[in-house]
């Protein structure tokens, strides 16, 4: 059963390093509001092959847009709506 964890806050490395190695491997993640500084982070290369979505407008609201790393797709909100219908289940942070 793959999850979708949409995450709405800056998680630290620890954080992010616990969350990969407690979920399964086909769930996705969403990072919106503040969790969107994950672009920053060098355990986003811990997600691997993984999913990994960040909404964009939360992205240009804290001046990110041009920190945009490849190992993420940036959304909008119809494509938030589309993958919590793709998913089994979320569980938001």
């Amino acid at each position: 059963m793959a999850i979708l964890h949409i995450i709405a806050k800056n998680l630290d490395s620890n954080a992010l390093a616990t969350l990969v190695a407690r979920s399964n491997p086909n769930d996705g993640y969403v990072f919106i509001d503040d969790g969107v500084y994950v672009q920053l982070s060098k355990e986003l290369l811990a997600f691997g092959a993984r999913p990994v979505f960040v909404f964009a407008a939360h992205v240009e609201e804290r001046g990110l847009s041009k920190v945009h790393s490849p190992a993420v797709t940036l959304i909008n909100m119809t494509d938030l709506v589309n993958l919590t219908t793709r998913y089994t289940s979320s569980m938001s942070w």
